[in-house]
């Protein structure tokens, strides 16, 4: 049940720190596969995580995705040296409305940097600074995209509607089957409302799926 949630969100915060799908979906399956092996704790969940992506965003942004690697080693031999000197024992006494804030922060800046992808907006020219982006994009909504809003609109609102009145169950597994084959159909026979689809925007895609069928 994990590793389907999984499937979806690693995609999606790939795409959002500035990287591509196909690089959410390895680091998904080879992170996974070698914290399980590795790592020492029985309850360990282990997939992507959103905390981080706004920092992944800007240092992409400035330094390319070949900075990616180096993150990970860095945090790694950090997280080594905070279990070498016992320092995770003080982790319980961090304030829980800290948590709280930074939660809420990390999913207000996530959402707002995918507003142009849900309007169907693109700014040739978007500012590094987050207030400009933001700025940029409901000073813009009026040239929203309604092929591309309309799908994001509805199935983000059953999404939230599903959550709230059937809560406890994977939903998220739902929408991402039905936003799939939403984009086949339209893809194959209904292309007047056919939305951007991943291969749109990341052609080279076409080619992982062919050498996956080739095998």
């Amino acid at each position: 049940m994990v590793s389907l949630v999984s499937i979806p969100l690693s995609t999606a915060l790939a795409m959002a720190s500035g990287c591509t799908p196909m690089m959410g979906l390895s680091t998904a399956v080879y992170g996974s596969a070698i914290g399980g092996l590795l790592g020492g704790s029985h309850y360990n969940i282990l997939g992507p995580a959103g905390a981080l992506v706004n920092i992944l965003s800007s240092l992409v942004g400035e330094y390319g995705v070949e900075i990616i690697p180096w993150i990970s080693i860095v945090s790694g031999l950090m997280s080594l040296a905070v279990w070498a000197v016992k320092f995770e024992k003080y982790c319980c006494l961090i304030p829980n409305s800290v948590l709280e804030g930074f939660s809420m922060g990390v999913g207000i800046t996530i959402g707002s940097g995918q507003l142009n992808f849900a309007l169907g907006l693109d700014d040739p020219n978007p500012p590094k600074e987050f207030y400009k982006k933001i700025m940029w994009s409901f000073s813009n909504i009026g040239n929203l995209d309604p092929v591309i809003f309309v799908p994001f609109f509805l199935f983000f609102g059953a999404l939230f509607s599903l959550m709230k009145f059937k809560p406890g169950r994977p939903w998220i597994i739902l929408i991402a089957f039905l936003g799939n084959l939403y984009g086949i159909l339209t893809n194959k026979a209904f292309t007047g409302a056919r939305p951007l689809l991943l291969q749109d925007k990341f052609p080279e895609m076409d080619k992982y799926g062919a050498d996956i069928i080739n095998f």
